[in-house]
């Protein structure tokens, strides 16, 4: 189904600038970075205008569509979002003096020539560690024991067959040689593949080479502050018309970013404007698509549509122009040839089933939404993908 159904067109990037050069600049920066997705069909190629659509449902329950489930979270607690009663001058104030607070987690730059080379038996026990890795992600056998592998695979075997340096053909990582220093954690050594420009930056993000710890607190930090649901809600709703709250969000990322030491200054403040980037892509594209699905499963379940009376009845109110080309251009035939479409679409509605609630059906296909509509991938998705792998290959304790 992801073959056929709607991805995204990668937006404009860059890498965001370093320190307090990149804090409290939301107004300047804003119109730099330009990354607004159009929508894609893959199947055909083809750019559709990315323009703003709504996807709201109104009426009476049995003769209309039912409105989309909304967040639990409301507007009405703001007075408990702190910082949302300062003004801007204060709350500038505030922000500063959070980034005076937080420690500079330098990464490592491996051009600087300043690490610790191997001597032969640290690079002959780094060796057999990483083979054990490739061993165990090529056999599939995670949860086996370092002394089960090596009784195995002896060190003559390791150093016959390479270290078995092969097997990364077939990953999506490797362990890059440029990071051989007694200095670098494995975790540091390990480099995802670009995969077809699957991230936004990579040549940027494979260089980062941050800690374990500290991509686990990065992650931790964007993860903790997409939960603060008011928050963001607040952000969404009131940002194009007070600019503040956006200061906002970041000053709250920063207070989130002081209780975690291993964080890098410099990279909270060059991922932040990622960050508010995917909450806009989330709440227009994610909302979009999953607003399309939602009614169609309405539509074929509660109202006992067919397939093609739900997709005209759509098309009639021309809600979700977007979100395919092929069925616009074969609705109005007199026998539209739909039936791959909704092979594909059904083989997912169906199952849902008639009988999910509302709100179960909506998050079912918000999740089904999320991994087939591309998102440009950031630093967190690279760092959160890392992370993962590391865990399936042992290379760190789950």
């Amino acid at each position: 189904m992801q073959n056929r159904l709607s991805d995204l067109a990668r937006g404009a990037s860059s890498w965001q600038g370093s320190g307090e050069a990149s804090a409290a600049g939301g107004g300047d920066r804003k119109g730099k970075k330009n990354r607004a997705p159009s929508p894609v069909l893959v199947s055909e190629g083809r750019e559709a205008a990315g323009t703003e659509t709504t996807s709201a449902w109104t009426g009476e329950k049995k003769t209309k569509i039912q409105s989309a489930p909304t967040s639990s979270g409301d507007l009405g607690g703001t007075e408990k979002i702190e910082g949302l009663d300062w003004d801007k001058d204060y709350l500038e104030k505030e922000i500063n003096c959070c980034l005076e607070r937080l420690h500079e987690v330098l990464p490592y730059d491996p051009d600087d020539g300043e690490f610790c080379p191997f001597d032969e038996q640290q690079l002959k026990a780094l060796n057999e560690r990483l083979a054990l890795c490739r061993i165990r992600a090529y056999e599939h056998c995670q949860g086996a024991e370092d002394a089960s592998l090596t009784d195995k695979y002896p060190t003559s075997e390791l150093e016959h067959n390479g270290y078995y340096k092969y097997y990364e053909r077939y990953f999506e990582w490797y362990f890059d040689p440029q990071y051989w220093y007694a200095d670098f954690q494995d975790y540091q050594r390990l480099v995802l593949r670009e995969n077809n420009g699957e991230y936004e930056d990579w040549e940027k993000y494979h260089k980062t080479c941050s800690k374990l710890e500290g991509d686990q607190q990065f992650v931790q930090l964007w993860d903790e502050l997409s939960s603060k649901t008011k928050l963001i809600e607040l952000y969404l709703s009131r940002s194009s018309k007070d600019p503040k709250i956006e200061k906002l969000v970041f000053y709250h990322a920063l207070k989130i970013a002081e209780g975690l030491p291993h964080v890098s200054k410099t990279l909270v403040c060059s991922t932040f404007y990622d960050f508010i980037w995917g909450v806009r892509f989330k709440h227009k594209w994610y909302k979009y698509y999953a607003g399309f699905f939602f009614e169609m499963w309405q539509l074929t379940t509660k109202r006992k549509m067919n397939f093609i009376e739900a997709l005209r009845h759509i098309h009639k109110e021309d809600k979700y122009s977007c979100c395919s080309f092929a069925w616009q251009l074969q609705i109005d035939k007199k026998e539209p040839d739909l039936s791959i479409f909704e092979q594909e679409c059904k083989s997912y509605l169906d199952r849902i089933g008639a009988t999910a609630e509302d709100n179960e059906a909506y998050q079912l296909i918000m999740d089904f939404i999320e991994e087939i509509v591309m998102k440009p991938k950031t630093y967190y998705d690279y760092a959160k993908k890392k992370l993962h792998i590391a865990k399936e290959i042992e290379l760190i304790p789950y």
